[in-house]
């Protein structure tokens, strides 16, 4: 006898999916929740497979199933959106809440959403800038010039971003704003090195979580889903180099006389304040909720620590493994306590051992033509990137999968006897995935 599933529940199930999506939940944690809200709204057979452009569901068994499909386009991390979806999750799989009432919740959190005015947002780009700044070996005078050139790429970058029409210019443009204001730094009264500064105004556009995230799902097999995140890395990386490369043009012709400046690093107490201030940095700019800031702060700061005494103690790949390590712990223990995404943690956490300036650095030394120099940071950039991976990886399976998952009260239905069951749409030893898309 066939089943026939309403309207509410593939409602719910699809809008979720899209929502997640959306927010940035990774490949595996957002088929994850698919199949598990599937199971609480009483749609017991289901296959779910997500990609950065494509969510595909099959719902019921085999050879009676009905597909869906969601054209979505690849999206950044919104930690507070997060938060919200996995709170309808807790309450869909633990209460009494049906498909009709879950429906209503979900578009009630996407309406009741944390919006900041774009003047904090702003300065949360160029407080980022200055935090950054002495971890990429900078003083004082970087970060003053860093703030004030991020400052200035986010004020034209971020609206030219509202736009999905002007939104693949804003790579090259922030790029050439920050090379060109770097080299005016350098060149009237702050005496910073713009060598510094460029990369350090453009933190909050460089690509290396992406990166991370993409070698990721290589080696986890989710092909799709790395390949696409890789590329977009690499495009974006290529754009904001560009963009870099222009500015420096213009401001070679325009600003005569302009030297290169040695920079003066700051004594060590200070990177820890710095790393705080990422953290606070970070909370807007990957837009989690106010009240999670401690734990974004909290966050940078081990990441931070890690790295730092692995690199003494073991070296600096091993170092950035260590760390990686860590923070997926530290990360996975906390979703599973809080019952929530470990995401909160792990992202930012992540963006402070992330390759973000040295793949920048590795495109503009090769697109310099200095070859040798250029392909020597490449491997070292894609050791780094594997090294998180593979941290983040061990630690997930250090920390059990249903540690970290939605544990409800309430059952749903289980697959018919000779039915298609898709609890592990990938390979068994899949992992909740660390990181944004």
């Amino acid at each position: 006898m066939r089943r026939e599933a309403s309207a509410a529940p593939v409602e719910f199930l699809l809008g979720f999916a899209r929502a997640g999506h959306d927010a940035g939940y990774t490949t595996t944690e957002l088929e994850e929740r698919v199949v598990v809200l599937a199971d609480a709204v009483g749609l017991g057979d289901v296959q779910v497979s997500a990609t950065p452009t494509v969510i595909e569901l099959a719902l019921g068994p085999l050879v009676e199933q009905r597909t869906y499909a969601l054209r979505v386009l690849p999206a950044g991390v919104d930690l507070g959106a997060i938060a919200r979806l996995d709170a309808i999750v807790r309450d869909v799989v633990d209460a009494p809440l049906d498909a009709q009432e879950a429906l209503a919740r979900l578009e009630e959190a996407h309406r009741n959403t944390e919006r900041r005015s774009l003047t904090v947002v702003i300065a949360a780009y160029a407080l980022a800038g200055a935090a950054v700044t002495p971890m990429l070996g900078g003083g004082w005078r970087e970060a003053a010039a860093a703030a004030l050139v991020g400052l200035a790429v986010a004020c034209v970058a971020l609206p030219v971003m509202r736009s999905s029409r002007t939104e693949p210019a804003v790579a090259p443009l922030a790029g050439a704003i920050a090379s060109l204001g770097a080299a005016v730094a350098a060149r009237f009264g702050l005496g910073a090195s713009s060598d510094i500064v460029t990369p350090a105004a453009l933190v909050a556009f460089l690509p290396g979580m992406t990166l991370a995230v993409g070698v990721r799902e290589l080696a986890t097999e989710q092909l799709q889903s790395g390949v696409a995140n890789t590329a977009k890395a690499v495009v974006q990386l290529l754009g904001l180099v560009f963009g870099v490369e222009i500015g420096r043009s213009i401001a070679s012709a325009s600003l005569a006389g302009t030297q290169s400046v040695v920079p003066h690093p700051g004594p060590v107490g200070v990177v820890l304040v710095a790393a705080l201030a990422a953290g606070l940095a970070f909370t807007v700019r990957l837009q989690a909720r106010s009240r999670d800031a401690p734990i974004m702060c909290s966050a940078t700061v081990l990441a931070l620590l890690a790295n730092l005494a692995g690199t003494a103690l073991l070296g600096k790949q091993a170092g950035v493994f260590g760390a990686a390590f860590v923070v997926g712990i530290a990360g996975g223990v906390l979703g599973g306590h809080m019952r929530r995404s470990p995401l909160v943690f792990i992202v930012p956490g992540v963006f402070m051992l992330v390759p973000g300036s040295a793949s920048f650095n590795t495109a503009l030394e090769l697109l310099s033509k200095h070859a040798i120099s250029g392909v020597t940071a490449a491997v070292d950039t894609m050791i780094t990137a594997i090294s998180i991976a593979y941290g983040l990886m061990i630690s997930a399976v250090i920390v059990p999968r249903g540690f970290t998952l939605p544990r409800g009260r309430r059952q749903g239905p289980r697959p018919a006897p000779g039915a298609c069951d898709a609890r592990r749409p990938h390979d068994p030893q899949d992992q909740p995935a660390s990181g944004s898309r």
